[in-house]
């Protein structure tokens, strides 16, 4: 059986914790991921956009909370 989980990004390491210690469960974790040349030129040219105008970011922070507003 497969199962999806949703959880809370400020619960995931105490979930992930927990689940290891299990020898049933198995974690796939994103570390295990490979990306495409396309996927990683893409991250590239955000990273250098964000390396020339870092002001432009706005904050994860800022953005949640303009979401919960509204």
């Amino acid at each position: 059986m497969k199962l999806t989980l949703e959880i809370q990004e400020e619960k995931m390491a105490f979930f992930l914790e927990l689940i290891r210690n299990f020898n049933f469960v198995r974690v796939d974790s994103a570390d295990k991921l490979v990306l495409s040349q396309a996927h990683l030129d893409i991250l590239e040219e955000r990273l250098a956009a964000y390396e020339a105008a870092p002001e432009d970011v706005i904050a994860w922070e800022e953005v949640r909370a303009a979401v919960k507003r509204s």
